[in-house]
């Protein structure tokens, strides 16, 4: 407790010291604002690196300086007009700048050839915009993670979804899809996405991460009030325990109380474990504060399993200040109590992000 106090002082200290500098708002997309060539074609990037203390239990704790999330990215995409339609490609890879290597750890990455790569494909697809919407096939980040994903520490050491705060795995928020076809399209205030997985070759080393007939799909409202969106996701195994296959579903909302003050919610029923949650329910509540160039967030979260005993409660308070237009740094910790005889996970952490 004396930690956390601690952690939340010092963030409150930082935020009044640096209130009244650049407005800062945070960039929920997968890149930064990008570089135009002559061919047409953009490049972007981002480059992450941080510091993280993680303690599980009454073992010692482990200091790392990583990108274990593959936060960091290089990219290209262009658009092309064809007339009534245009088509749009979009390639993008993660790498970790501190030891090389896409995987988690140096010392235990490497287990395959697609793991030790220094550069790992993170999402690759061309496809076509219509009047109609778009429609694609390659490689995708699923609706259930881009609809109802507020948590702006992803893909870092402090993630939810590391903690049991948010789901992860393949049909959680984590999740990117292989060999999948995608459509997504908007009318009005209502968005829908849907993605179908089309490989019959799954799990060996190399092969696509969802199986033929595997579906996710996403609605999502805006506008219907001012800073108001809410919205329902779904991802699906067909080869789960059922007949009919096993499936994660998440019902979000998010609200703009006032100007630099926003609140989330989401529920996920989960029928498809993840490696820092087992089968249940997750609820999750946030809160997003802005002030000068800081953004605070504030996440308490609750995971009611089907095994009882491995119930939780994760905490998280983290502050993002953001140096420039292209450049942040995030402190925070992160913590995953479970009742019963579990171990704790606390994770303490600060990472630098500069976007180009």
């Amino acid at each position: 407790m004396n930690k956390l106090f601690t952690a939340v002082t010092f963030l409150t200290a930082s935020s009044l010291a640096i209130a009244g500098g650049h407005g800062g708002s945070m960039d929920h997309s997968s890149h930064a604002s990008a570089a135009k060539s002559g061919s047409g074609v953009h490049f972007f990037g981002r480059l992450y690196l941080g510091y993280d203390n993680k303690t599980t239990g009454a073992a010692d704790s482990v200091d790392n300086i990583r990108d274990n999330g593959g936060k960091s990215r290089l990219g290209i995409k262009f658009k092309e007009n064809l007339g009534a339609i245009s088509l749009i490609g979009h390639a993008e890879w993660e790498f970790d700048i501190a030891d090389g290597t896409s995987g988690a750890d140096s010392t235990t990455a490497c287990t395959g050839a697609r793991d030790c790569r220094t550069f790992d494909l993170h999402v690759g697809n061309l496809g076509f915009l219509t009047p109609l919407g778009y429609l694609g096939m390659g490689s995708y980040e699923s609706p259930y993670k881009t609809m109802g994903m507020y948590d702006s520490n992803m893909d870092t050491a402090l993630a939810l979804n590391s903690h049991g705060g948010t789901s992860d795995g393949a049909f959680g928020i984590a999740s990117t899809w292989d060999s999948s076809v995608s459509y997504h399209g908007a009318m009005g205030p209502m968005e829908i996405a849907y993605m179908r997985g089309m490989a019959d070759d799954v799990g060996g080393s190399n092969a696509a991460n969802v199986a033929k007939g595997d579906y996710a799909f996403g609605l999502r409202l805006k506008h219907i009030m001012p800073g108001l969106e809410f919205g329902f996701a779904r991802a699906h195994d067909k080869s789960g325990a059922s007949n009919y296959g096993t499936s994660n579903d998440k019902i979000f909302a998010s609200y703009k109380v006032m100007p630099g003050v926003g609140v989330f919610y989401t529920n996920e029923d989960i029928e498809i474990a993840g490696t820092n949650h087992g089968a249940g329910d997750i609820t999750t509540m946030g809160l997003h504060y802005t002030m000068g160039n800081n953004m605070i967030q504030l996440v308490a979260a609750s995971g009611n399993m089907d095994t009882a005993t491995t119930d939780y409660d994760t905490y998280s308070i983290s502050n993002q200040m953001n140096l420039s237009k292209s450049t942040n740094l995030v402190i925070g910790y992160t913590r995953k109590g479970i009742e019963g005889a579990g171990n704790a996970v606390r994770t303490y952490g600060l990472g630098l992000t500069h976007k180009f």
